[in-house]
């Protein structure tokens, strides 16, 4: 079962590049997993199609909103860790994201 993420940041555009990242590495690793990038508005009207959502860190303030938003759907929201997101670490966010969704109960 396909485990699919988001990575929100306030317009969409940095959290695509790392988006890319993350999907990759796990093609790499050969996991079912497939990231999205989007803009913390538009996650409003796409929140059900997301398994886990990651904010960036410059849209952290954003938290409680969105976990409102993701608790309808039980949708696991953190932030991405401040050190894979400066190096753009598709392996230590993929890891982020698997571990965000067996929380919630989804297997990669």
């Amino acid at each position: 079962m396909a485990i699919k993420g988001v990575i929100l940041c306030s317009w969409g555009a940095t959290s695509s590049a790392l988006a890319k990242k993350v999907t990759e590495e796990a093609k790499r690793q050969g996991l079912d997993v497939v990231v999205d990038a989007g803009g913390t508005g538009e996650f409003k009207k796409k929140a059900e199609e997301y398994d886990v959502a990651l904010l960036e860190p410059q849209v952290r303030h954003l938290k409680k909103e969105i976990e409102s938003i993701a608790s309808k759907y039980n949708i696991p929201v953190d932030v991405v860790d401040m050190q894979a997101f400066a190096m753009m670490d598709g392996k230590k966010i993929l890891n982020q994201i698997i571990e965000l969704a067996k929380k919630a109960g989804k297997e990669v």
